[in-house]
């Protein structure tokens, strides 16, 4: 290895606030739609970190404490395996940009971890073949709770919106909104829906506005002149091409209420460089992330099943 290609402190700070940098331009779909909260340690209570339950009267003049523990089982985050990705810089032109926040080494790594966070915040992984499939933790995964965290508990039937012979259509809409609402997700001004959509169920909204012809109101001009969906029945949208099918081949867009997801996070992404003896001494770039997510009640999340 040329000795030009020593990392250096300095080379390790330009390229740890390089991928900073792209990480904070790069969107995060989940951003903002679900409660990011910092964790430390094996794991860590989400009942620590979002209060749920109802208040009581005191009595006047009355001397005693109330005593209102949380009730019901606890659901933890989970410090789950790295979300990673790096390589060997073994040229000297690819070292000289490589501390770049504009390089393909810096911009490659930091999205592919990127796209990582949000996956496992959705709990779906992207199999060999392509297709993504509904595992781990978050908003469409199993959810770890207990006393210890040692149970894991998947999504009930109950809250899935069958999905007769149509895609995503008003009257769905309308049933998932009223279940969630009736059970207290999204009343709240500071408690907003959102929505994962496919470009097409993007598509199945915007024949809907389409459809109102000469009604159309501000919604539907919105939605027409941009091309994409605006806020509909409280709903925002996230679109995205991640999102799982079922065996049915029905395509499975959650909507749930940003206090009732939980993403705990250990180290949002981050960026290193080193020389790694092991491998000729070569510098060697990484970008890595530890985040995990879960649903504080189950109840709080409704699948709406989409055909395509």
């Amino acid at each position: 290895m040329p000795q030009s290609m020593l990392v250096e402190a300095h080379h390790r700070l330009m390229y740890a606030n390089s991928v900073t940098m792209v990480a904070q331009q790069t969107r995060d779909p989940f951003a903002g739609a679900v409660t990011d909260a910092s964790a430390t340690g094996e794991a860590q209570s989400v009942t620590d970190l979002v209060d749920a339950g109802e208040y009581a009267y005191g009595e006047e003049r009355s001397r005693r404490n109330p005593e209102m523990p949380i009730s019901g089982s606890r659901r933890w985050v989970v410090m789950p395996p790295v979300i990673e990705s790096g390589q060997y810089i073994d040229k000297e032109d690819k070292w000289r940009t490589a501390t770049d926040p504009t390089s393909t080494i810096v911009t490659t790594h930091t999205r592919r971890v990127i796209r990582g966070k949000a996956d496992r915040t959705l709990g779906i992984r992207k199999a060999d073949d392509g297709t993504y499939t509904v595992q781990d933790g978050g908003i469409l995964g199993y959810a770890t709770e207990g006393k210890r965290g040692t149970t894991q508990v998947g999504l009930p039937s109950s809250q899935l919106v069958p999905v007769g012979t149509t895609g995503l259509t008003l009257d769905k809409l309308r049933d998932a909104v009223k279940t969630l609402k009736l059970f207290d997700f999204g009343v709240e001004d500071d408690d907003l829906l959102y929505c994962a959509i496919t470009p097409n169920q993007e598509d199945n909204l915007l024949a809907i506005a389409a459809a109102a012809g000469p009604n159309l109101n501000t919604f539907n001009i919105e939605q027409l002149r941009e091309g994409k969906p605006s806020r509909l029945m409280g709903i925002n949208w996230i679109l995205t091409n991640r999102l799982p099918v079922d065996a049915a081949d029905s395509r499975l867009c959650p909507i749930w209420s940003k206090k009732n997801i939980v993403r705990g996070i250990w180290q949002d992404v981050q960026g290193d460089m080193w020389n790694d003896t092991h491998a000729k001494n070569l510098p060697y770039a990484y970008v890595s992330a530890y985040v995990d997510c879960v649903r504080v009640q189950d109840k709080g999340v409704i699948v709406i099943e989409c055909k395509e």
